[in-house]
């Protein structure tokens, strides 16, 4: 159920975002090729060590004493895709995650399913942060770029 809702929201954003670009009379020549953003997410893997395991994350983060950024995503989440090829790329995010968190991301379609329901996860991307012993510290749902998304994720390490 959560995981219709979910494709159904991100349909539903992928749609209006085509009808504004397309009020907008944005067109393929004042984008990139539509095979860059494919080509440019690979693996967030090649960047950051992120784990593909809650357990293995959450050991990880209890040995290391760092909080668990768990990214939940999906293969058919365009914003996910956007999320991989351009935060989780760039040097200060990647500088902060590997220097203050243990990364994992879980697809909702598979090994994030059961997971993605019982904390809540109800559009994608969506971003938790737990303590090494499983307490959520902060949330970010959907896509920030790379700025905000250190702002706040250093406003959630804050806190402790």
């Amino acid at each position: 159920m959560v995981r219709d809702r979910l494709k159904s929201n991100v349909m539903m954003g992928l749609l209006m975002t085509v009808g504004a670009l397309t009020a907008c009379g944005a067109g393929p020549s004042e984008e990139a090729p539509a095979t860059s953003s494919i080509e440019a997410v690979s693996s967030h893997t090649a960047h950051l060590d992120w784990e593909k395991s809650w357990d293995t994350a959450f050991n990880r983060a209890k040995a290391e004493g760092k909080p668990v950024l768990v990214s939940f995503e999906a293969e058919w989440c365009v914003w996910c895709k956007k999320l991989e090829s351009t935060t989780y790329r760039d040097k200060v995010v990647m500088s902060l995650i590997a220097g203050s968190l243990v990364p994992l991301t879980l697809d909702v379609d598979n090994s994030g399913r059961e997971l993605s329901d019982e904390h809540g996860v109800e559009s994608l991307p969506t971003v938790l942060v737990f303590s090494p012993t499983g307490e959520e510290k902060g949330r970010i749902n959907g896509y920030l770029p790379p700025g905000q998304f250190v702002e706040v994720m250093k406003g959630i390490l804050q806190q402790g």
